[in-house]
């Protein structure tokens, strides 16, 4: 916790909170009237730029009037409320603010001008919409930062899972009108009123996840702990190049109904030795593996190694039977498991009519539906796979 003289949210306390237990990269996925860039301006300014002494805090955004409308104009009235505002410490024309009692320098860049920081250290970084920016150029600002902070609204899919698999020491911070004490009622009840007419709206800026593409198949799931209580097993995909192999972990409450997901890998070119060196770091030799049965040959091969794995049984009609037992459960996704979680994201119907999912996106889906299609609805099953 930290004391300030001035008002801050939920998100303030979250961020601070975040860096003191040694997080390195902090991410605010959030709803509009969050409060989340007015927070996260003021942490900067009031718990690091007031308070340490001679660092750099950079903050990027889309373009200059961008900028001046939102984390400028923030900035200004916290410390002009504060009576700290000085017109000589900032200078308009490069956007940058030196605070004379420590020597540390707010610089706030645009996404035309971001060439001037891309070769420059930092102690802090901040990325404001970061979905409007390029990966490359993301990439690029935080390598070279000490720690990391980002926001956005979670309206379409873009690159920030591809870049958190790269990152070890990182928070995702999810964040709605709730989690803003200073929002107007009138502003936070048209929220309430516009979620309760829109059920992408309300899954953007309520419940903070990204905004379901067309013809989603899987939109019933949220991210959380994997339930270890379960009995669980594995759903396992074959590929070599360009697909993957890829296998995942699944626990099933059926009282609650609801299947618990798990990423364990996903991996190309892989040989039949490092495949199977591979599972051997997730898979017990009497846990159970559902697997595609396109190849008997390796299958019979995995099995010989040890393992209890078993073809998925297939028929006319089989992948649209399982996408149907699938979608009777709630899904519950580990939030490290990102690669699962971008798949249901974009698994789209090609012919809903017919029953034929688009190619792209489908594997950790298919693990899913092998999996949940053998232990589902036959008794001796469910007994086979607790075992």
């Amino acid at each position: 916790m930290v004391n300030i003289d001035i008002g801050s949210g939920e998100i303030f306390e979250k961020t601070y909170n975040a860096f003191e237990t040694g997080k390195k990269v902090v991410i605010h996925m959030g709803g509009t009237g969050s409060g989340k860039t007015e927070d996260i301006i003021v942490f900067l300014i009031f718990a690091i730029a007031l308070k340490e002494r001679n660092k750099i805090i950079t903050v990027v955004s889309e373009s200059r009037p961008h900028l001046d409308i939102g984390v400028i104009r923030i900035m200004k009235k916290h410390l002009t409320n504060a009576g700290l505002f000085s017109t000589r410490e900032f200078n308009e024309t490069s956007g940058r603010y030196t605070f004379s009692k420590t020597g540390t320098i707010l610089e706030f860049f645009s996404a035309d001008r971001i060439d001037k920081a891309l070769g420059a250290r930092r102690d802090w970084l901040f990325g404001n919409e970061i979905n409007s920016l390029k990966k490359d150029v993301w990439n690029e600002l935080a390598r070279r930062s000490e720690n990391v902070i980002a926001d956005f609204n979670p309206t379409v899919q873009f690159w920030l899972e591809d870049w958190l698999m790269y990152q070890d020491n990182y928070e995702v911070i999810k964040s709605n009108h709730l989690d803003n004490p200073f929002l107007p009622d009138t502003e936070r009840q048209k929220i309430i009123r516009q979620a309760e007419r829109d059920l992408n709206f309300k899954r953007i800026h309520i419940d903070c996840e990204y905004g379901g593409a067309e013809g989603l198949i899987h939109s019933h799931w949220t991210t959380g702990e994997f339930d270890t209580s379960l009995p669980y097993g594995f759903g396992m995909d074959f590929g070599f190049n360009p697909d993957p192999d890829v296998l995942a972990k699944f626990a099933i409450d059926y009282k609650r109904k609801i299947i618990y997901c798990k990423e364990c890998f996903q991996e190309n070119d892989q040989k039949l030795e490092a495949l199977k060196n591979n599972i051997k770091l997730y898979v017990l030799s009497h846990e159970l593996i559902i697997a595609d049965s396109a190849d008997p040959r390796l299958i019979a091969e995995i099995k010989a190694a040890g393992f209890n794995i078993k073809g998925i049984y297939k028929y006319d009609g089989s992948v649209s039977e399982g996408i149907r037992l699938v979608n009777d459960y709630d899904l519950v996704v580990d939030p490290k498991s990102l690669r699962f979680i971008k798949a249901l994201r974009n698994y789209t119907w090609n012919d809903k009519k017919a029953g034929i999912p688009n190619k792209a996106f489908k594997h950790f889906p298919d693990t899913l539906r092998y999996f949940v299609q053998t232990v589902t609805g036959k008794v001796e099953s469910h007994q086979q796979w607790r075992a």
